[in-house]
């Protein structure tokens, strides 16, 4: 007795998918890493030890002012990156993101996040690719 095709193709489909899982699962496995420490020193202790700095406040001397401000502060709204990311920042750029972020306001307790970057528009946008 022959088995019609269509039920071949869905037979094959299944076997496949199992075998795809099983070796997705594995996969997993293998590039988990073997101290779960050394994970988190690069990731989230690393962005937090960094020295981050307010891009939209130079001094005159060309450093930056720490990031943050005060409770009673009158300075402007905070841009904050990284000082690695400010030093390779060019000029308009920090002024772009600066302008973006000041932009959006903060309309709550919590702080307005914006991309430090623009996106660049597309040409059924009217910019360039």
């Amino acid at each position: 007795m022959r088995m019609p095709i269509c039920m071949l193709l869905q037979f094959a489909r299944a076997k496949l998918h199992q075998v795809v899982r099983k070796e997705k699962k594995q996969l997993a496995v293998d590039s988990w890493p073997e101290d779960k420490t050394d994970m988190a020193s690069k990731g989230l202790r690393k962005w937090v030890q960094e020295k981050w700095v307010d891009i939209g406040a130079p001094k005159k001397n060309g450093q930056y002012q720490p990031c943050g401000r005060s409770k009673g502060s009158k300075r402007k709204y905070p841009k904050c990156v990284p000082l690695a990311k400010a030093t390779r920042m060019t000029k308009s750029q920090k002024a772009s993101a600066v302008r973006r972020k000041r932009a959006a306001g903060n309309t709550g307790p919590k702080p307005t996040n914006v991309s430090t970057f623009a996106k660049r528009k597309s040409m059924s946008m009217g910019g360039l690719v």
